[in-house]
C-alpha cells in the first residue's frame, strides 16, 4: 500500500508540474511581437496598464485616426505606443488596420515625389493624414476631408506612424 501511495503521489506531482510548464509555454506563445503601425478606431479609446478591462486606465483617447505602434499582442489585447511615447494596452475593437501618420512639425505636401514639384498643401503640426506607403524617403498621403492626395518627404523628424521601405 505504501509503495502504491508513493507511486501515485509522484505521478500527481509530475502531472501538476507538466500542466504548469505547459500553461507557461501557452502564455508565452500567446504574446507575439508585431512592431507594426495601426490607428485608433474609436473616439473613446482607453489605454490600460495591462491586457484586461480590470486594469487601471492610463489614458483615454478622443482622437480617432491617431497612429499607434503595436508592440505585442495578448489574446484580444494589443500593447501599443502612442506618438508621445506612452505605452499601454488597448482592446482590439478600439484599433483599426488603417494606416495614418501624425505630423510632428509643420510640413508641405507635394504633387510629386520631388521637392521641386508643386506644393499642393501646407500641413500643421499634429495633423493626422491617411498614409498609403513610404518608399525611398517619400510617403504618399491623403486627406479626404480636404481632397488632397500627394507626397511628403519623410525623415522621421517630421512624421510618426510609418516605416520607410527601400
Amino acid at each position: 500500500m505504501k509503495k502504491l501511495l508513493k507511486f501515485s503521489f509522484r505521478k500527481v506531482i509530475i502531472i501538476i508540474f507538466s500542466i504548469f510548464i505547459f500553461n507557461i509555454a501557452l502564455a508565452e506563445e500567446n504574446i507575439k511581437i508585431n512592431k507594426e503601425f495601426k490607428s485608433i478606431k474609436s473616439n473613446n479609446a482607453n489605454m490600460r496598464v495591462g491586457p484586461a478591462k480590470t486594469f487601471e486606465i492610463l489614458w483615454n483617447f478622443k482622437k480617432p485616426g491617431l497612429p499607434i505602434k503595436i508592440h505585442k499582442k495578448f489574446d484580444h489585447w494589443y500593447q501599443v505606443e502612442t506618438p508621445d511615447g506612452s505605452i499601454g494596452w488597448m482592446w482590439r475593437n478600439l484599433i483599426t488596420k488603417e494606416k495614418t501618420i501624425i505630423f510632428l512639425k509643420n510640413e508641405k505636401i507635394y504633387k510629386a515625389k520631388n521637392k521641386e514639384s508643386e506644393i499642393i498643401a501646407n500641413v500643421d503640426k499634429n495633423s493626422i493624414l491617411k498614409i498609403y506607403y513610404c518608399k525611398n524617403e517619400w510617403c504618399k498621403v491623403e486627406s479626404k476631408k480636404h481632397k488632397i492626395l500627394g507626397f511628403i518627404k519623410n525623415n522621421s523628424e517630421n512624421i510618426w506612424g510609418a516605416y520607410v521601405s527601400e
